[in-house]
């Protein structure tokens, strides 16, 4: 599509106060070959541009695609066989499941983030444990997934070389393997090392992502940096990718204390927090964004928030994990731009961020009258401004407005406003607090239609699923079972190592409930 005009009841623009939104009744966003050209009235339009096609009607509602910020892969844990254990745990029993094409995976994650308003997503990508850490084939069916789908991307492959599965107040991965039984230890050693590479190595395969697929898809994919979490990178790695981010001018995203486990680790190792590591290594800034962000100390808040570092909240994740619930309400007030990510882990297995937004906005309402909640416009502002800024894509998407790129989605304004909405009720707060993925009609990215009536229009969705069954039912291949068995025996060894090493709890930044 060259040109068209894209109707609805409400054209939501931008938000721009904690209770505040610009937003056009009976608005209409004229775009040309994926640009914005201009926003305005549906009729004022229509009569300037009478032979572009319009798309929509006065029952949607049109606002910016919403942007994940951080996922990882195409299909849940539990459709593979995994029920989600404490985060420590999971990645453990992540390396004994079926091998799936990473193709059909992740356009399978793709179309679930298309039906649900997903326009952009942040994908950091490891082909997983035990195997080279940057594998050529595997990168290139990722990227090409989501391309075909149609959804904007930035793709970071997630890296490390040191700490990938352990890091406990008793240690890494080095004292837990001595700890192991017999040879259990060595095959343990043995496999973990396969998926570790240098820094330079790492680094320059890095760079060769950067110069392939950078700005590529008519600059539907950039790349940026992903190392995977402080413990899981030696500061060589940290700052090798630190100056590559700043080099191609992109954005870097690092897990960053998701659980309490990483947060006491930290102290052991460098003395102080992992926060004040990175501070002092130079590697937080503006183009940084720290994903869960859950077991953060005042001062580490102090410090992000003088850095200009983001963060990205994943609701969802930490409470499947057991990993706990990041002080977003404190980041906010602080100023520190917070986003949003379903991390693979959402709540229905369906990378619905609308429901992602819901939890975030109900999750932190603390007791008490005194406790001002985070509100509803400041949760759509994490899922569409934030995270366009938090990927890379800041100047281009997030909002509607002139010079943009056309990335929109028509939400069915029935569903929000039948049977009966008060005419004082912002339609920002009802969209986050009544819109569910299937009260999507139609998603529009760089001016092209993906998904219209609720069904995809690149991707035969049906053939797809009976592909993927028909590669994942079928008995375990040798080298699965050998995974599998090595993640059984190790598993009872890796809980004892993390039990009972936490001590005393200091006070969190939420309560809830007393005894």
């Amino acid at each position: 599509m060259s040109a068209s005009i894209v109707h609805g009841k409400y054209v939501i623009s931008k938000v721009d106060g904690p209770t505040s939104a610009v937003v056009i009744r009976n608005g209409a966003v004229y775009q040309e070959s994926g640009r914005i050209v201009e926003v305005g009235v549906y009729q004022q339009l229509k009569e300037k541009h009478p032979l572009a096609e319009t798309v929509g009607s006065p029952d949607h509602i049109v606002m910016p695609g919403l942007v994940n910020s951080h996922d990882h892969i195409g299909i849940s844990g539990v459709q593979l066989g995994i029920p989600y254990p404490p985060l420590e745990l999971n990645g453990l029993a992540r390396i004994g499941i079926r091998s799936v094409d990473p193709y059909l995976e992740h356009l399978h994650g793709a179309i679930q983030m298309l039906e649900s308003g997903t326009t952009t997503v942040q994908i950091m990508y490891t082909p997983g444990r035990g195997v080279a850490p940057i594998d050529e084939e595997s990168t290139q069916k990722v990227i090409k997934a989501y391309q075909d789908a149609g959804v904007r991307l930035c793709y970071a492959p997630n890296l490390q070389d040191q700490n990938s599965l352990v890091a406990s107040p008793r240690g890494g991965e080095q004292e837990f393997a001595r700890q192991l039984p017999g040879k259990l230890g060595t095959r343990f050693s043995a496999f973990m090392g396969q998926g570790y590479w240098t820094v330079d190595e790492l680094v320059s395969a890095s760079e060769d992502l950067y110069k392939k697929y950078h700005k590529g898809n008519n600059g539907r994919t950039v790349i940026n940096t992903a190392p995977t979490n402080v413990h899981r990178c030696s500061d060589g790695l940290l700052k090798g990718l630190k100056e590559l981010t700043e080099k191609y001018r992109t954005t870097s995203h690092i897990h960053l204390l998701e659980t309490v486990y990483q947060k006491l680790f930290a102290l052991r190792i460098y003395g102080t927090t992992a926060v004040k590591h990175l501070e002092e290594i130079g590697f937080l800034g503006p183009d940084v964004t720290c994903g869960h962000s859950v077991w953060l100390t005042e001062e580490d808040v102090d410090v992000l928030c003088r850095t200009g570092t983001n963060v990205c909240h994943n609701a969802s994740s930490n409470l499947r994990v057991q990993s706990g619930i990041a002080p977003i309400p404190h980041l906010v007030d602080k100023g520190i731009r917070v986003a949003i990510g379903t991390d693979n882990m959402s709540m229905n297995d369906d990378k619905d961020m609308f429901q992602e937004m819901r939890l975030v906005l109900y999750i932190h309402r603390l007791p008490g009258v005194e406790f001002d909640p985070i509100t509803s416009h400041q949760v759509f502002q994490m899922a569409t401004i934030n995270g366009a800024l938090s990927t890379g894509f800041g100047d281009s998407i997030g909002t509607i407005e002139e010079g943009k790129r056309a990335d929109m989605v028509l939400v069915n304004a029935n569903r929000v406003e039948e049977p009966y909405l008060d005419p004082d009720v912002s339609i920002v707060t009802a969209l986050v607090q009544r819109v569910r993925g299937v009260d999507v009609d139609t998603v529009i990215v760089d001016g092209e239609i993906v998904l219209k009536d609720g069904q995809v229009t690149r991707v035969d969705k049906v053939a797809l699923f009976r592909e993927m069954k028909n590669s994942l039912d079928r008995p375990l291949t040798h080298e699965e079972a050998e995974r599998r068995k090595l993640g059984q025996d190790v598993y009872p060894y890796l809980k004892a190592f993390y039990s009972g090493s936490t001590g005393e709890m200091p006070p969190p930044f939420s309560q809830y409930n007393a005894r």
